[in-house]
């Protein structure tokens, strides 16, 4: 083997769990199409450099920030995303659903986290690194709705430009302020329900002194689950854990 294979083997790595993460080791080795044993021993590796971590319970391994930084075209709040990691899996432990983090995307939320590995229920496989609409997902609602006003002037100034049919609420200026206003009386968002619609989702705002950073969303599935009912049984322990990435960011050192 050449002195360059175990590099070439290690982006292997990267950019299948790029496309597929989190994964599980056998789904790492098909992706990247590189031995089980190799693969093992590599992600050892980049989790000793701190380029990839090691779910609990088996789940498998997905990759941390610091892989953003072979990119110069990734610029996302990487702070908030590491502080918020271990937050998550004590709140899936605690309340058994997946919990989900995103961040602004130009005009939409992108996922960067998700616990649907660490969950007892099948929700959302594919859902980290998914673009939510902003004024449609519970997360969009709950990120803009707590934003700063100059954030939300020019969020809703290119919503309007949009040709998306999920932004088309951002060109009825009534419609935006009475979706603001009610999301900020219940201190949550819900999302826009879809008839085949997997599950129902609540989120709220991951607070800093300007306005929101990020916003985390619990998934669940009981339909029949009124957004009242959810709010009395998951909306305290959503709230707590926003605060405490909040916190988290707030202590890291620049």
């Amino acid at each position: 083997m050449s002195a360059v294979e175990p590099v070439l083997r290690s982006l292997q790595i990267l950019e299948a769990l790029n496309r597929h993460a989190p994964a599980t080791l056998g789904e790492i080795s098909h992706a990247s199409r590189l031995p089980k044993p190799t693969v093992s021993r590599l992600l050892e590796t980049l989790e000793q450099g701190g380029y990839v971590v090691r779910l609990p319970r088996r789940s498998g391994y997905d990759l941390r920030e610091r892989t953003l930084r072979l990119s110069a075209g990734f610029r996302y709040s990487d702070a908030v995303v590491e502080a918020a990691r271990p937050f998550l899996s004590a709140l899936t432990a605690e309340l058994k659903w997946p919990i989900g983090l995103a961040t602004l995307d130009r005009d939409a939320m992108r996922v960067r986290l998700s616990t649907g590995r660490e969950s007892p229920f099948a929700i959302d496989e594919n859902y980290v690194n998914r673009r939510v609409p902003m004024l449609l997902s519970a997360l969009g609602r709950a990120y803009i709705a707590f934003c700063s006003a100059d954030e939300r002037e020019k969020l809703i100034e290119l919503l309007r430009e949009s040709s998306r049919e999920t932004d088309r609420m951002a060109r009825d200026p009534r419609a935006v302020s009475r979706l603001i206003q009610s999301v900020r009386r219940a201190s949550f968002a819900s999302a826009v329900e879809y008839p085949n619609a997997p599950a129902h989702g609540m989120a709220v705002p991951v607070l800093s002194k300007g306005g929101a950073i990020a916003a985390i969303t619990l998934r669940y599935l009981g339909r029949k689950l009124s957004d009242k009912d959810a709010a009395q049984r998951y909306l305290a322990p959503l709230q707590r854990t926003a605060q405490a990435i909040a916190a988290s960011v707030a202590d890291q050192k620049p």
